[in-house]
């Protein structure tokens, strides 16, 4: 019986369902962007955390034993 309806899903979201989905993507750019604006405040008080080989202060960690 399924083989013979071919129903898109397009045809199955209504239009609550396309509502609570731009909310949850709506909440998602806020917090991508609430994060962004906290690790430039990290950064600009505390300078590059990240370089190109990856966190700098993981690089200290992995000499903690010689302490």
């Amino acid at each position: 019986m399924n083989d013979m309806v071919h129903i898109g899903c397009e045809e199955l979201i209504t239009a609550a369902d396309e509502a609570q989905m731009e909310h949850e993507r709506g909440v998602r750019e806020m917090e991508a962007r609430e994060r962004a604006d906290a690790w430039d405040a990290l950064e600009a008080t505390h300078g590059p955390l990240y370089g190109p080989l990856g966190w700098w202060y993981s690089e200290y960690n992995k000499y903690g034993w010689k302490d």
